[in-house]
């Protein structure tokens, strides 16, 4: 499971939102089970977080658009990044630009997967953070 732990919405122009998961262990030691957050609204959109393991050393993180109407078309810059607890300099960065969802398409196109082996020393907690 994620847990929202904080929101926190910048004055830019680009109305930039960050949005903070702490994710528990169950997502990293249960290799058959995926795990979802629950809804967080943003920009007039529900939105959820999915995890899914494709291995024991990889995790997929999918940004997903909940319930489009059915004309809609939505473009999105985020951006993901996992925090490693022990040194800041082992953070990963996945970037993402006008990234299209519509009713066919609720998840981002593109998959990207983090290496739980550079959070070895404590994989059973870590902080997944999404700037939308």
């Amino acid at each position: 499971m994620a847990l929202l732990y904080r929101f926190t919405k910048l004055n830019d122009r680009f109305n930039t939102g960050i949005f903070t998961f702490i994710v528990t262990r169950s997502v990293t030691r249960d290799l058959h089970r995926d795990a979802t957050t629950k809804d967080f609204y943003y920009g007039y959109h529900r939105w959820a977080i999915s995890f899914t393991r494709a291995n024991d050393r990889a995790l997929g993180v999918f940004l997903i658009l909940r319930n489009p109407s059915p004309s809609t078309k939505c473009y999105a810059d985020f951006t993901l990044t996992l925090l490693n607890r022990e040194h800041f300099s082992r953070n990963e960065q996945h970037q993402e630009k006008q990234c299209k969802f519509t009713t066919e398409h609720t998840t981002q196109v593109r998959e990207f997967y983090f290496q739980l082996t550079k959070t070895k020393k404590n994989p059973a907690l870590f902080i997944i953070i999404i700037n939308l």
